[in-house]
């Protein structure tokens, strides 16, 4: 599961399975019941890497992700993360996206060549629409039929739901030239994302594992490769609120003595819950939010020749 072969790995916190799919339903209005047949859920963290995932490993099928796209914000057509990516490539570059959704990164780059990997049937569609090359193909098949074909091999948000990273990551770089670039984003967990109380979103069954900025700089020395950047995104309009609940829920809860949990749906955090959220509208127009770090941070490295 981890990077590294490990037997250092800690567990961090117990979260409650039924918790967790009470909060689905009550805020996303998406049943997860379906995917946990144990009371708890693991968070841990390989003490080697520092990457954190959770255990059991549980992942949504294609019907949660239908579900989900009624999620405000949940699909963009417009990331910072394209806007950094689009930097590090050029009019002479063969790019591949892994889950590339509708080829919506294809907006902001014009390479000699672009092959898209998808499993949303409709996404497909979409971009097969626009007259995209985008194939429904495991990345590990894709690999073994492209080595070395590609000058960029990207993906945006992927890598957090995969459930074998490092597997993924070394299929990816079968893919990718000498000299060629890996380029991904994923939430940031070293930003107000990662402290979030009951971020149910950072949790199973969306979710599979969490990347702190140790993790990635640890990936270069790993899989040979050479970090050029990693870059957090601008705090973002829609994020600015989420941002000042985080801070003031966790300042709050410090106060009473409460310490930190990812989940905690009891009748206290549920009434300061509602007090943050009203608190957070007021103080927002006031609120400097320069030098925030973004909820999505992406790293660039360069494959070692």
């Amino acid at each position: 599961m981890y990077f590294v072969e490990s037997k250092e790995v800690k567990v961090l916190e117990k979260l409650d399975a039924k918790v967790l799919t009470d909060l689905y339903k009550q805020r996303a209005k998406v049943d997860v019941k379906r995917f946990f047949n144990q009371e708890t859920i693991s968070l841990c963290q390989c003490n080697s890497c520092e990457l954190m995932f959770y255990h059991p490993i549980v992942l949504g099928d294609g019907k949660f992700y239908e579900d989900l796209q009624n999620y405000e914000g949940y699909y963009l057509e417009e990331k910072s993360d394209y806007i950094e990516a689009k930097k590090y490539i050029t009019s002479a570059d063969e790019v591949l996206e892994v889950g590339c959704g509708a080829g919506f990164f294809t907006n902001f780059i014009k390479p000699k060549s672009y092959t898209g990997l998808e499993f949303n049937d409709k996404a497909i569609r979409l971009a097969q629409g626009k007259g995209l090359n985008v194939k429904k193909q495991f990345l590990q098949e894709h690999a073994t039929e492209n080595m070395e074909k590609y000058d960029v091999v990207c993906f945006f948000q992927v890598l957090e739901h995969v459930e074998n990273p490092k597997e993924f990551l070394q299929d990816a770089l079968k893919c990718l030239k000498k000299g060629g670039k890996l380029i991904f984003a994923v939430p940031a967990e070293d930003s107000f994302n990662g402290k979030a109380i009951n971020a149910y979103l950072n949790m199973p069954p969306h979710h599979a594992t969490r990347y702190p900025d140790r993790t990635m700089r640890k990936i270069s020395e790993l899989f040979n490769l050479q970090l050029l950047d990693i870059i957090y995104e601008p705090i973002q309009a829609i994020h600015k609120e989420f941002c000042i609940k985080v801070n003031l829920f966790k300042k709050i809860r410090k106060i009473f003595g409460m310490p930190h949990k990812s989940l905690d749906n009891g009748l206290f955090s549920n009434l300061l819950y509602v007090f943050v959220f009203i608190v957070s509208k007021i103080i927002k127009p006031f609120k400097n939010f320069k030098d925030i770090k973004g909820v999505s941070v992406i790293a660039i490295y360069q494959k070692i020749k």
